[in-house]
């Protein structure tokens, strides 16, 4: 079984459900994991990163795990639902257009103050429902630790309170969802059919999206810049690096609606300019990840929308867009989520992996 697994940071845990995943199928037949999950950001990220390793492997099942990462970035908005419904028609429709035979299986995972069924989550219930409504065979982690322990699941089932890390829970987990997966693999639609399903429930049916990467970006682009290739033991990544008085502006029938970067500890605010139906302005907005104190890199995303308001999906139109470093230009500073103002650095920069674009189809 070749298994992609396309999650948060519970995903990528050394000892965590993914190794015992592994182990537990192998008992049974030839297992190859492949991992494209990515801490700390949403399931914006599992778009760009399907795009950008398109066509090398052969996949039998994709894995979604972004159930704490998503509630953690747009349950708390008004009407987050709907934005997190956006990410998962999208990310449904790049997956069947990658990989149409494959089954698609979300991973319901729960923070720990949400492990308890008596505690009322809303965008869990959300999400749980849009997933019976596609027919999908959702491997509800929170329900099932729930029954297999009365109602009561214990405290050390978490190592924090987003994290199932201790060697007991990750145990369990890991060989319940081999357990499901061997039925799902068998008895599932495949994504070409969960995808036509989706096209006539869902509010985005009409949704049309180009993922381009750095390297279609660079023609946009004036002052200093080149493309570069990096990575480690996850990913390789090829990005722009955009240096102090660079600009890359374009005019679009599209709207950019998530900009994916390379973000390092010397990554460089950057000013974001828009101009279209739905969300026009200027802003100065921070591109340094915080998980850079730690780690070399971190790929991530900003979501565009966000950074003027509540709402992913606005109305998506013709764009001018721009995003420029351009030192001392005063303009409104809005950050998203984990993301802060560059420190000082001798090499501040901005590395921009690729755009998504997406717009209504005529």
């Amino acid at each position: 079984m070749n298994i992609l697994v396309v999650g948060g940071s519970n995903s990528l845990l050394k000892n965590g459900y993914v190794q015992h995943l592994e182990q537990a199928l192998a008992a049974r037949m030839p297992v190859t994991v492949r991992q494209l999950s990515v801490g700390a950001t949403s399931s914006l990220a599992a778009i760009g990163r399907l795009f950008e390793t398109a066509g090398n492997m052969e996949v039998d099942v994709i894995l979604y795990e972004y159930s704490i990462n998503d509630a953690g970035h747009f349950a708390w908005r008004p009407d987050g639902g709907a934005s997190w419904l956006l990410c998962l028609h999208l990310l449904i429709k790049a997956a069947a257009q990658l990989y149409p035979n494959a089954v698609f299986v979300p991973l319901v995972f729960a923070m720990q103050r949400f492990a308890s069924p008596a505690v009322r989550d809303p965008f869990y219930d959300f999400q749980v429902e849009w997933f019976a409504r596609l027919g999908l065979s959702t491997i509800d982690v929170r329900r099932w630790l729930a029954d297999l322990f009365l109602d009561h699941p214990p405290a050390w089932l978490y190592g924090d309170e987003a994290h199932y890390a201790t060697p007991q829970a990750t145990a369990l987990i890991g060989c319940e969802i081999a357990r499901r997966l061997l039925v799902a693999r068998t008895q599932d639609a495949p994504l070409s059919a969960i995808w036509e399903r989706l096209q006539t429930i869902s509010p985005h049916g009409s949704l049309e999206m180009a993922y381009v990467p750095a390297a279609g970006l660079a023609q946009f682009v004036s002052g200093p810049a080149e493309l570069m290739l990096d990575g480690n033991r996850l990913m390789q990544l090829t990005f722009l690096r955009m240096r102090e008085g660079s600009t890359l502006a374009l005019r679009t029938e599209m709207f950019p609606l998530a900009l994916y970067l390379k973000s390092d500890a010397q990554h460089d605010s950057v000013r974001l300019s828009l101009e279209s139906a739905g969300v026009s302005g200027t802003v100065t907005t921070g591109t340094r990840h915080v998980a850079t104190d730690a780690l070399r890199f971190v790929c991530c995303n900003v979501p565009v929308p966000l950074l003027f308001g509540h709402q992913l999906a606005v109305s998506f139109g013709t764009t001018a867009f721009e995003i420029a470093m351009t030192p001392g230009t005063a303009a409104p500073v809005a950050n998203f989520d984990c993301f802060g103002m560059g420190i000082p650095a001798p090499d501040r920069h901005f590395d921009l992996c690729g755009i998504l674009f997406v717009a209504r189809a005529a």
